[in-house]
């Protein structure tokens, strides 16, 4: 699933793998449970050793909940600016099977990029982009097309992903989705 965050692939994680294993501890995450509130402060940022993380916020002028991403193995996470500026979160970030991660303390990774300011720049870099196509392609793309470019980029995540948790991140209703799905398999 590693092409679902596209940032990875442009980033040498090997370091900051290290790090989080060298001076995190593994936790255990059950289904349900919560990494990270919103309106807390967390300063820690992990990696996903099993299991899957997702991003939710909440839209509360419609009471409504809205996946807004995911952390699969082999990548990392945290409510990245509020980890690094010791913010409230302004996501919740919630296990959405059994998870294993290593937390590790904001400390490490603060030092690891005073002595290599270029890990900083990257990694920042990197999240941008993703974030800033994400909210084009919410422009630009239809539901169809981006339902279509997510299984592209990730053709298993039907099979480790709950349909109604694509479809938030999509941000279109699960009948919608089905609707796009029962199209996509007579097209």
């Amino acid at each position: 699933m590693s092409k679902f965050n596209p940032y990875i692939k442009h980033i040498d994680t090997r370091t900051l793998q290290e790090l989080c294993i060298r001076y995190g501890q593994l936790s255990a995450f059950r289904k349900g449970e919560y990494l990270i509130r919103e309106g807390d402060t967390y300063p820690y940022f992990g990696f996903v050793k099993t299991g899957i993380f997702k991003y939710v916020s909440e839209n509360k002028a419609k009471n409504r909940l809205y996946n807004t991403g995911f952390a699969f193995p082999g990548e990392f996470v945290a409510d990245y600016p509020a980890c690094i500026y010791g913010m409230r979160s302004e996501t919740n970030v919630q296990a959405l099977t059994r998870c294993e991660i290593y937390l590790c303390p904001v400390e490490r990774l603060t030092a690891l990029c005073d002595q290599q300011p270029g890990i900083a720049r990257i990694n920042a870099e990197q999240l941008f982009l993703q974030t800033y196509s994400r909210y084009l392609d919410l422009y630009r793309l239809t539901p169809e097309e981006r339902y279509l470019q997510l299984l592209e980029r990730c053709p298993d995540i039907l099979q480790s992903v709950p349909l109604q948790e694509i479809a938030s991140y999509l941000m279109i209703t699960p009948t919608h989705m089905s609707r796009i799905r029962r199209k996509q398999s007579f097209g």
